[in-house]
């Protein structure tokens, strides 16, 4: 009996574990980038893809008060909404495109940071 109560409380533990590991990251922009987000955001989805303005907005908007231009671009490609507006529906794949964008525009080999 004191064997079958302890493998339970060891199975308990272990489903603890998995679960707590399998949760995503919930990572978000700070309050500076998101107002910042908001009006790039606003005038960028007028004139061209709301993914094109994802990076361009999520980045830039992360290089402001010195923070890291790529880390924002790819929390925000990670989001949906992000900073409470609704963007293009995410998949993995489409997050995945998102992310190499944000690399390829803000991680040194675009434009200036």
């Amino acid at each position: 009996m004191e064997g079958e109560k302890r493998a339970a409380a060891v199975a308990a533990m272990c489903m603890l574990l998995l679960l707590t590991l399998a949760k995503p990251s919930h990572q978000q922009l700070s309050d500076a980038v998101c107002e910042c987000y908001r009006q790039c955001y606003a005038g960028c989805k007028a004139i061209t893809l709301p993914r094109v303005c994802k990076v361009e907005c999520a980045g830039g908007c992360g290089g402001a008060n010195g923070n890291n231009k790529v880390g924002s671009c790819m929390i925000a490609c990670g989001m949906d909404p992000v900073c409470g507006l609704s963007t293009a529906a995410i998949d993995r794949a489409g997050a995945v495109a998102c992310n190499n964008e944000c690399e390829k525009r803000w991680g040194g080999h675009g434009h200036a940071n």
